[in-house]
């Protein structure tokens, strides 16, 4: 058996196993950290995407650009953008599952197709009474193989600032709604408590994460350490944690951002071994703000 007969072979090994969890798993791409600043904190996400938290950031454009599962497969990838504008933010995620080999029930190839799953979100701040709220809205799409369908997930947070000394927290529940079905398969949400702290102390930022799921928790943390040079470039170090005790993933992450006046480069990676399918993983982004 040659090379290309093994990766055949492989392929179609690997397109049984993906399609048969996938439409079990489609919608956990709600609760994927998209961008490298996030991921190199241990997936601290609430304290940089919080809607709530608008009035305090910049406007600004990202793209992000992740192989995923590289020492599994080479094809499969995902992308991310946004833009955000004063109190409204609009973002997009699409997720290629790589071309997959179609066989009949002999086992036979008889062609192939690409799956792919996207999430259109529309973001908006508001503040009453002296407090922030944020409300964002998703369209959840589908593409697996014959079976096409939609769905729509909300999420609802709010900031409080300074709750002792200089402790943020931010609060959200998030992807309640109406979960995408296929034909007579009901697909879940991944409906969540998310809880998050962060704690400036001189040049450093520590963050932690805590995400409540049904019959789940996940856990990360990060610490961040800021450097500014003479010349307007900001450098930032990034460490971080990661764990999930129900799918037994824990790992450690590592990044660091470069800033440029108003021109962003972010860089993360996931250390783990083999049998980690995340192992290996970076991810960049590109922010430009405005």
């Amino acid at each position: 058996m040659d090379r290309r007969e093994v990766r055949k072979m492989k392929k179609i090994i690997f397109t049984f196993l993906l399609m048969s969890v996938l439409y079990g798993q489609a919608n956990s791409l709600l609760t994927l950290p998209p961008t490298a600043q996030i991921s190199s904190l241990g997936n601290v996400d609430l304290p940089y995407m919080n809607p709530a938290r608008y009035g305090m950031m910049k406007d600004n454009l990202s793209f992000s650009r992740v192989n995923w599962m590289s020492n599994i497969t080479d094809d499969m990838f995902y992308t991310h953008f946004s833009v955000k504008r004063k109190m409204i933010k609009f973002s997009m995620l699409t997720f290629n599952y790589g071309e997959q080999l179609e066989t009949n029930s002999n086992g036979v190839v008889i062609g192939d197709f690409t799956p792919a799953s996207s999430i259109w979100g529309f973001s908006y701040n508001g503040v009453i009474k002296g407090y922030n709220y944020g409300l964002k809205a998703k369209l959840i799409s589908h593409s697996l193989f014959s079976q096409k369908t939609l769905g729509t997930a909300f999420d609802i947070s709010t900031y409080i600032p300074k709750v002792y000394k200089d402790l943020d927290i931010d609060v959200a529940i998030r992807n309640f709604g109406f979960a995408p079905t296929f034909n007579n398969y009901k697909t879940k949400l991944p409906t969540s408590l998310n809880l998050a702290l962060s704690y400036p102390y001189k040049d450093f930022m520590f963050y932690e994460q805590h995400n409540f799921f049904k019959k789940n928790h996940t856990f990360g943390m990060g610490i961040l350490y800021k450097y500014d040079t003479n010349d307007n470039t900001k450098i930032f170090g990034k460490m971080g944690y990661f764990s999930d005790k129900k799918h037994n993933l824990k790992y450690p992450t590592f990044g660091i951002d470069l800033k440029y006046e108003q021109y962003f480069i972010g860089i993360s990676y996931i250390y783990g071994d083999r049998t980690l399918p995340l192992g290996d993983t970076f991810r960049l982004t590109i922010n430009l703000e405005f």
